[in-house]
C-alpha cells in the first residue's frame, strides 16, 4: 500500500482478503462471521497505528454471547482517514456518507460513529481469537453507562433491559466504584438511582 510504505504489504492485504472470502462462504453464524472480520480489520489497522474499538450493539452482542442481535458493527477509530484505504482495499465501499462502509460479499455494514471513545481506554476489553487475531471492545462499565443514558434520557425500556442483562452476565467483572463515579458526573441524578435499582434487580438472577 503506497500510502503506508512497508507498514501494510500487498501480502497482508491478500491474506486478509482470502480470510474474508473464507468467512463469507463458511457456515458460521452472522455473529461469529462479524467478529472474525473485525479481528482481521483490527490486525491491519494496528499496523498503521489505528486502534479499532467495538462499541454499540455489537459490543452488547459480544458481552451477552450473542443474545443481542444487531446487523451492523459500530467501530470507534482514532484515524478514520488512514483507515479509509484499508477498508477500500478489503472490498468495503462507502455507504450513506463518510462514516458508513458496506461489504457486499459479507453483507456487513460498519459505522464509524466517532474518533474518540466515550469511556475509558483503560477499561477496554480485549478478546483473543484464533492465530493471534483479536478484537478490542468498549469496557463493560462504559457500555452499561451508554445503555443507562438511553434509558434515562430517551425513556428507552429496551436499553434498560439490556443494561440489566449486561449487569447480570458480567457481574463479577464490573467495577461498580467506577460505574457509580461516572454516573455521578451526569446532569441527571436519575442515572445513579437507576444503577442502584438495577443492581437490586440483578441480584435476583445471580446465584
Amino acid at each position: 500500500m503506497d500510502a503506508y510504505g512497508n507498514l501494510i504489504s500487498d501480502e497482508d492485504i491478500t491474506l486478509i482478503r482470502e480470510k474474508i472470502t473464507l468467512v463469507a462462504s463458511s457456515d458460521a453464524d452472522r455473529f461469529k462471521k462479524n467478529i472474525r472480520v473485525i479481528s482481521y480489520l483490527t490486525f491491519l489497522l494496528n499496523k498503521i497505528g489505528v486502534r479499532a474499538i467495538i462499541v454499540g450493539g455489537h459490543a452488547v452482542e459480544i458481552y451477552t454471547a450473542g443474545n443481542y442481535a444487531t446487523a451492523d458493527v459500530d467501530l470507534v477509530l482514532n484515524g478514520q482517514q488512514r483507515a479509509a484505504e484499508v477498508f477500500a482495499k478489503l472490498g468495503f465501499t462507502k455507504d450513506h456518507g463518510e462514516r458508513h462502509w458496506y461489504h457486499e460479499e459479507l453483507g456487513l455494514p460498519i459505522e464509524i460513529p466517532d474518533s474518540n471513545l466515550a469511556g475509558s481506554l483503560d477499561k477496554v476489553y480485549r478478546v483473543d481469537l484464533e492465530n493471534g487475531f483479536y478484537v478490542d471492545i468498549i469496557g463493560i462499565e462504559d457500555l452499561i453507562l451508554d445503555r443507562l443514558r438511553a434509558a434515562v434520557y430517551w425513556n428507552s425500556d429496551d436499553d434498560r433491559h439490556w443494561a440489566l442483562t449486561l449487569l447480570v452476565s458480567q457481574w463479577d467483572d464490573i467495577d461498580f466504584d467506577y460505574l457509580s463515579a461516572e454516573a455521578k458526573k451526569e446532569p441527571k441524578a436519575d442515572l445513579l438511582t437507576l444503577i442502584g435499582k438495577l443492581r437490586q434487580e440483578a441480584l435476583r438472577f445471580i446465584d
